[in-house]
């Protein structure tokens, strides 16, 4: 790609590997917007289609369509974030933790092999609010790198307590409620990106793109630009590291800058 990150001869690459689709924006639409647009290959590897999130939306399609409508839908927003590539799995939507959990595994480890990342990207052992699926997707990908690139720079999506007290604000007052969704707190995290203003607006139309699960109260969020700046900033936290943490308001993943 033109422009893009380059060391050593090839563009820097990087591997969220993810439950569901809408959990590339909900959780992490600003980090890969700020990516793409740096130039750096952002990888998808979603595990399920979603098809347990049924809603009544898209009005006029049955509750049998779900996973074709939600791969569509991230297929959608996975264009307007600039991703280089998107992989979807039909593992089941709520019932990940049921499967193999070693063809998981190795599944992931595949992706990893094929793509030779420089950083992989995916949920902690909380599961970001303790989802099933996030924390056997994430178990999984952490099982994967130790199997087939150990040295490989690994991050959790991670939630602070001031994003926490930003992000219940942010709910409430889109009419969800400040504890609609149990969030686990990280006392540190190594990495928090501070969105700017194309960011924050790339994530809203990213999530924008997953029609089926537009509640009232993400509408609600996505319509009023403040609200929206509480729910942006996201954190990471480096697997095996000490480090300190680093408040970004540009630049990124320190092992994919030139």
């Amino acid at each position: 790609m033109p422009g893009g990150v380059v060391v050593s001869g090839r563009q820097r690459r990087a591997l969220f590997v993810l439950a569901h689709p809408d959990d590339e924006s909900m959780g992490n639409g600003c980090t890969i917007q700020r990516h793409t647009a740096a130039g750096v290959a952002v990888h998808l590897l979603c595990l399920t289609r979603g098809g347990a999130g049924w809603g009544g939306l898209p009005a006029g399609r049955r509750a049998e369509e779900l996973p074709d409508i939600r791969s569509e839908e991230l297929r959608r927003a996975s264009q307007r974030l600039g991703l280089a590539s998107l992989q979807i799995c039909d593992y089941p939507d709520g019932g990940v933790p049921d499967c193999d959990q070693e063809e998981l595994r190795d599944r992931i480890a595949g992706t990893i092999q094929s793509l030779q990342p420089d950083l992989v990207v995916g949920w902690g052992p909380d599961g970001g609010y303790g989802h099933p699926d996030h924390v056997a997707v994430g178990a999984a990908t952490d099982r994967a790198v130790a199997l087939v690139a150990p040295a490989l720079p690994l991050y959790h999506m991670a939630v602070n307590a001031r994003m926490a007290a930003d992000y219940g604000r942010a709910f409430e007052l889109a009419g969800a409620g400040a504890d609609s969704l149990p969030l686990r707190i990280s006392e540190t995290v190594s990495l928090l990106l501070v969105p700017t203003e194309e960011e924050l607006t790339a994530k809203g139309e990213a999530v924008s793109c997953h029609e089926s699960q537009l509640r009232r109260w993400l509408l609600n969020l996505l319509a009023d630009r403040s609200t929206l700046r509480l729910f942006g900033s996201e954190a990471y936290i480096r697997v095996g590291s000490e480090g300190s943490e680093r408040v970004m308001a540009s630049g990124g993943f320190p092992e994919l800058e030139g």
